[in-house]
C-alpha cells in the first residue's frame, strides 16, 4: 500500500463506501470510518440492508440487490474512483454489482483468497474467521470465481454465537473492544490447533481489522481483512508517481551497472 501522508489526503480522489442498515459504534479500524484510511472515503446508504437480510448463504432478492445498485451510481456521480462495501458477506453480490456499476467494486475481504492461495505452499489452508459461520457457504465462493477445489482449501471459523460481536452488530450492543478481541483471538488460535495446516488467516467482517495485530501475535500467521484489499484495490486504482524514487536515485554518488544475474 502507498503510505499516503495526512497532508495529501485532500487531494485524493474518494473512494465510495456503500454502508449498510448496522447503526452502531465504527471505531478506527472499521471500513466505515474515515479515520481508517490513507485517502479520503465518501458513504452512501443501501436501504434494507440489516443483518438479517445481509447475513446469508442463500442469495438475496431483486429488491436487496437494487438497493446496492442504486447506492453505488449515486457514488459514482459523486465522483467515487472506486467502491468498497460493509460486509463480507456481500461477496454473493460481486460479479453482479461489478457488470453494473460504472466503476469498480471490491465487496468483501474474501476476495483476496485465489492470490493468498497461489503463494501458499499446496498442501497449506486458509483460515477464514466470520461473523457468522452458519451463513457462510458455497455460494460466497462461487459468486467470487473459486472453484470448489479452491474452496474446500478454506477452513470457516465462527465469531461465538450470541457473543459481543454478534450483539453488537444485531442489538446495537454496547462496544467492548477487549471482549471482541478476546473472542477473534480465541477464535484464530483454536483454528489453528483444529487445523495446524492453515497458513494464513483471512477476517471476513467489517468490524474486524482493529484487531487484525492481536490476531496475527496469537497465531503468527499472515492475516488480511477488508483493510487490506480496499488498500490493494485503491493503490492499483489512483496511481501516484512516487517523488521520493526520483530523490533516491538522484542521491547515487555514482553510475548505475547494469548486470545480467545468473
Amino acid at each position: 500500500m502507498t503510505d499516503y501522508r495526512a497532508e495529501d489526503r485532500d487531494g485524493l480522489p474518494p473512494i465510495g463506501f456503500i454502508a449498510v442498515e448496522c447503526f452502531f459504534y465504527r471505531p478506527a479500524g472499521d471500513a466505515f470510518s474515515e479515520l481508517t484510511w490513507n485517502f479520503p472515503i465518501i458513504r452512501e446508504l443501501a436501504n434494507g440492508s440489516k443483518e438479517g437480510a445481509l447475513v446469508s448463504k442463500d442469495d438475496y432478492n431483486d429488491e436487496f440487490i437494487e438497493s446496492f445498485v442504486a447506492a453505488g451510481k449515486r457514488l459514482a456521480d459523486r465522483g467515487a474512483c472506486g467502491i468498497i462495501t460493509s460486509c463480507g458477506f456481500l461477496a454473493m453480490v460481486q460479479p453482479l454489482l461489478a457488470a453494473r456499476l460504472p466503476i469498480p467494486v471490491a465487496t468483501s475481504s474474501l476476495l483476496q483468497i485465489p492470490s493468498i492461495l497461489a503463494w501458499l505452499a499446496p498442501d497449506e489452508k486458509i483460515g477464514i474467521i466470520t461473523y457468522n459461520a452458519a451463513e457462510l457457504g458455497p455460494l460466497h465462493f462461487e459468486r467470487l470465481g473459486i472453484p470448489e477445489q479452491n474452496a474446500a482449501r478454506c477452513y470457516i471459523r465462527g465469531a461465538p454465537d450470541g457473543g459481543h460481536l454478534q450483539r453488537l452488530v444485531r442489538m446495537q450492543s454496547p462496544y467492548s473492544f477487549d471482549a471482541i478481541e478476546t473472542e477473534l483471538v480465541d477464535a484464530a488460535k483454536s483454528l489453528v490447533a483444529d487445523h495446524p495446516d492453515v497458513g494464513a488467516i483471512v477476517l471476513e467482517c467489517t468490524q474486524m481489522p482493529p484487531f487484525g495485530q492481536s490476531v496475527q501475535e496469537a497465531v503468527n500467521l499472515p492475516v488480511y481483512d477488508v483493510f487490506t484489499m480496499a488498500s490493494w484495490f485503491y493503490s492499483g486504482v489512483v496511481r501516484r508517481r512516487q517523488a521520493h524514487w526520483k530523490d533516491l536515485d538522484s542521491q547515487r554518488t555514482g553510475p548505475m551497472v547494469e548486470r545480467n544475474i545468473m
